[in-house]
């Protein structure tokens, strides 16, 4: 039986082997990737055009309506053929022409009018003629301004087309005239309400004979005046199109239904117009064609700029800052992307389904209801904000691959901008109350989006906007919500501590350290007083203060096994080595922080306070029982005496060391002065720094400086009663 589950013990250890293993990881996300986006192959009988024989019956495997793209198009021609078109009127053409005559006239010097010729047709903008130009002088500038003018006037009020072709090609049997001066003023006519040039040059003639009995004088006039009779109206094609353009946005296509289980074709029936279309609809034949070469594409940059966003992360955050190891990163980041991606084709599914069942219901309105910064956000409190920018930039990437919308590009910005949002609102904490918070700014930063991108395109306020911003605003609902509820999971499952989590361990009235408080009460008072000491000296450097802190309350969470065989629990002047070897002593003393360890692992305590457990006296020299062995004349070997390590590798981790040494070193201590404290903490930081213990984290000199400031500041808090002031403090004392 023991070889039994021996076996299946080491098949399943080759397993965790194998998968832990960052290209093992890489090659399967990105596999996983290409089979939730991978397009559907199409079956060959959706290939069929018409005129060809069904193969077999078809059915319909889904209800949906499809779009008569003929029928809509019919129905949208007959609609524009009943709107007028648009033609632009001049009310002062006559009068304009009047006043040129009138210019050219007066620029005729009948002493020498052979130098005013050319001038004078300039201004009239006519072929030049000598001929009518000889006739024109003869008379009196005056006669001929006055029967120019009453033959002219008697066209104001018509309108002038230069030829009633341009009305009849439009099948309405209406115009719309809109005034040049005063576009808003239109009006609508009948077509026989205008006329041509011909026409008009007739009543201009008309009211010129009657106007004079001298038929010379008459026909030069008119000779005159005919070429300056000019249409008056001119058709605006530019207005025409765009008001036809309206028009067609507001005609509703047409569509018929599809049921569920509806028979499309019969075997060996020929396939009509009819029948393609709703073979078309069901597998979109048009949109397959190159299908696996866009998809190939598309998938190629998704893995480039996968692997050059991860090597920028690794270039920003080196390995010795990152609080979790990579291959835990890069398979947290694995799952988050592949969950979110689920989303996006669910609500592209949805979408759709939507928009197949209730045709005016706006499609884009669920797509922008997309919880879409969740794995932003949970790998912002997971792992770290820079991986949290990484996945807010391959999120957009990848709404551009699976979203097959009218939206695709407006999305990708919506996508990237509510993310970095959401992760920026989670920089400085991250609690329950601050998802919340990153949530609900998330919803604030779509609702200004989407009308940003109303405004862009010109769309007006309706009901389609209020679709979107309602969907909107429930997008950074579903975020926290979703957040809120996997994110225990994520914990549990990853063994990772989050700053939520460590809340939840700082809360004092934790089993385990209820537990500790009675089975090792000074040891209990002890890693409170040092969570004091770490939790100030993190908040100086920078550091992470939460984790020091509740990396304090556990750090000797091992000594609960054997608490009486540690000084601090001994109450009763009996003290357990004074009958054993020094060498087991020290092996016992080690051994709290393998016991430590073990309990934080059982207890799923995370990664971050299982590091400060092991990394809190790293390397150093158990140095009482070392000196014990050398004074009963033994040999010792100093491996045998130090810690296994490893040396602290954060700067949580070294600040707890230091924290430990000196909350321990000060119960020696009594009536301390404040010079002394601060000689004291500096002598045991320097002595650890010196073991080289600090030479793996990144504390600074600097940093050591500040967290001796910091130490006292505390220390002088605890030991206010029994320091001794110098005297110049003390008369200071005294006066205030």
């Amino acid at each position: 039986m023991k070889g039994i589950k021996k076996g299946i013990s080491d098949i399943i250890g080759k397993i965790v082997d194998f998968f832990d293993n960052r290209f093992i990881i890489s090659a399967l996300f990105f596999i996983a990737v290409a089979l939730l986006i991978f397009p559907k192959s199409s079956q060959t009988f959706y290939n069929l055009r018409v005129g060809d024989v069904a193969p077999k019956t078809i059915r319909s495997s889904v209800s949906m309506l499809v779009e008569d793209k003929e029928a809509t198009k019919n129905k949208i021609e007959e609609a524009l053929s009943r709107l007028p078109p648009v033609f632009d009127y001049d009310s002062m053409q006559i009068e304009n022409t009047v006043d040129r005559i009138k210019k050219a006239l007066s620029v005729i010097d009948l002493s020498k009018p052979d130098k005013s010729k050319d001038k004078f047709f300039k201004i009239l903008k006519i072929k030049p003629s000598s001929s009518l130009f000889n006739r024109i002088v003869r008379y009196k500038p005056n006669i001929i301004l006055n029967l120019s003018n009453t033959a002219l006037s008697s066209l104001e009020g018509y309108y002038i087309v230069s030829s009633t072709k341009q009305l009849y090609q439009f099948s309405s049997p209406k115009i719309i005239i809109r005034d040049i001066r005063h576009p808003k003023n239109e009006i609508t006519l009948e077509k026989g309400d205008v006329i041509d040039i011909s026409r008009a040059k007739i009543i201009a003639y008309n009211k010129l004979k009657n106007s004079t009995n001298d038929p010379i004088l008459r026909n030069t006039v008119w000779d005159f005046i005919s070429n300056l009779i000019f249409p008056n109206v001119t058709f605006n094609s530019l207005e025409t199109n765009k008001r036809r353009k309206e028009e067609a946005k507001k005609i509703s296509h047409v569509f018929f239904k599809i049921s569920r289980g509806e028979i499309i074709v019969r075997s060996g029936d020929i396939i009509t117009p009819t029948d393609y279309l709703k073979l078309n609809a069901l597998k979109s034949i048009k949109q397959k064609e190159n299908v696996y070469f866009k998809f190939a594409a598309k998938f190629l940059i998704f893995i480039i700029i996968s692997l050059l966003l991860f090597r920028a992360y690794k270039i920003a955050k080196p390995k010795r800052i990152r609080r979790l190891k990579e291959n835990t990163v890069i398979l947290i980041s694995s799952f988050l992307i592949l969950l979110q991606i689920l989303m996006f084709k669910l609500f592209s599914y949805i979408s759709n389904l939507i928009v197949f069942s209730s045709p005016d219901f706006p499609k884009t309105a669920v797509l922008l209801g997309i919880p879409f910064a969740f794995a932003s956000v949970m790998a912002a409190v997971l792992i770290d904000f820079e991986m949290a920018f990484v996945i807010s930039i391959l999120m957009s990437v990848s709404a551009w691959l699976t979203v097959n919308s009218s939206i695709t590009s407006y999305l990708t910005i919506y996508i990237f901008v509510g993310s970095l949002i959401s992760i920026i609102a989670l920089l400085k904490e991250k609690t329950r109350a601050d998802i919340i918070k990153s949530g609900l700014y998330m919803s604030l930063s779509n609702i200004v989006l989407i009308f940003v991108f109303y405004m862009f395109n010109g769309n007006e306020i309706n009901k389609s906007l209020l679709f979107d911003l309602s969907f909107g605003i429930m997008g950074g609902i579903f975020t926290f919500i979703m957040v809120s509820g996997l994110l225990p999971i994520f914990e549990y499952v990853f063994n990772i501590t989050t700053d939520i989590k460590l809340l939840e361990l700082g809360n004092l009235n934790n089993p385990l350290l209820k537990d500790l408080a009675i089975k090792a009460p000074g040891t209990y008072h002890h890693s409170i007083v040092v969570s004091s000491l770490a939790e100030a000296a993190a908040s100086q450097v920078k550091a992470n203060s939460l984790i020091a802190k509740v990396g304090s309350y556990y750090h000797d969470i091992g000594k609960i096994k054997n608490p009486m065989y540690f000084v601090e629990n001994q109450t009763n002047g009996i003290n357990p080595h004074d009958k054993l070897k020094p060498s087991i002593s020290a092996l016992i003393i080690k051994n709290h922080i393998k016991y430590g360890l073990e309990i934080a692992k059982k207890h799923r305590l995370g990664a971050y306070i299982m590091d400060i457990i092991a990394q809190h006296h790293g390397t150093s020299l158990i140095q009482y029982f070392f000196n014990k062995a050398k004074e009963n004349g033994l040999e010792p070997k100093e491996e045998d005496y130090r810690y296994p390590g490893p040396k602290p590798q954060t700067k949580e981790a070294g600040i707890v060391m230091i924290a430990d040494e000196v909350e321990a070193a000060s119960k020696t201590l009594s009536n301390p002065t404040v010079s002394h404290l601060e000689d004291f903490v500096r002598e045991i930081t320097n002595r650890i720094f010196l073991d080289g213990q600090l030479d793996e984290c990144e504390l600074t000199l600097r940093d050591l400086n500040l967290i001796t400031d910091s130490f006292v500041n505390v220390l002088v808090g605890i030991f206010h009663h029994r320091i001794e002031y110098p005297e110049t403090l003390k008369n200071e004392n005294n006066t205030n």
